[in-house]
């Protein structure tokens, strides 16, 4: 990801913020993978989609309020 990727993504460029999101992703699943248990008590691990929305939520806000 290049810096001029990051500038256009702060100033509302919705393909930039796309790329900024994918070059994030690995990380952020990384961040919301949890232990789900069953009722079978087997434990699974997967990644919380409502905790990684409000991230990529917050990402955004961010890259808004980002003065380069």
């Amino acid at each position: 990801m290049t810096y001029e990727t990051v500038v256009a993504a702060t100033h509302g460029d919705p393909v930039a913020a796309e790329e900024v999101l994918e070059h994030f992703d690995s990380a952020i699943d990384g961040l919301c993978t949890h232990a789900f248990v069953d009722e079978g008590g087997h434990t699974e691990y997967g990644v919380d989609t409502q905790m990684k929305t409000e991230m990529q939520g917050r990402l955004l806000t961010a890259m808004l309020h980002f003065k380069p």
